[in-house]
């Protein structure tokens, strides 16, 4: 039996964990700088939208996600920046909706 479309997304949000988590120091967790890297190179999209390019908002999101403040993110902390993205990729994604039935309906 081959994996879902969720399975597979799972797997692959695992593997891009472990494989930025091993560039430098802890191959555990991950570096302010290697969490830039791996949402830069991974939803750039998403990084340009909003201003999220911008370098404090991944500064941000770091401090936020690091609840036991030693500089790093587990992957139980990873799961809150995962969450945080999720969120905001669900308002986007009701924001078109909107869009689209609002330019449907002449509601503009």
């Amino acid at each position: 039996m081959t994996d879902t479309p969720v399975e597979e997304s799972l797997f692959q949000i695992i593997h891009s964990y472990h494989q930025y988590a091993a560039r430098e120091g802890d191959v555990e967790t991950l570096s302010l700088e290697e969490l830039k890297a791996l949402l830069r190179d991974n939803v750039p999209r998403f990084m340009e939208s909003l201003g999220r390019e911008k370098p404090y908002f991944v500064t941000e999101l770091f401090r936020a996600a690091d609840k036991d403040k030693d500089n790093q993110i587990c992957f139980d902390e990873f799961l809150y920046v995962l969450g945080q993205l999720l969120r905001d990729y669900h308002l986007q994604y009701h924001r078109q909706l909107c869009a689209h039935y609002c330019a449907q309906h002449s509601l503009y």
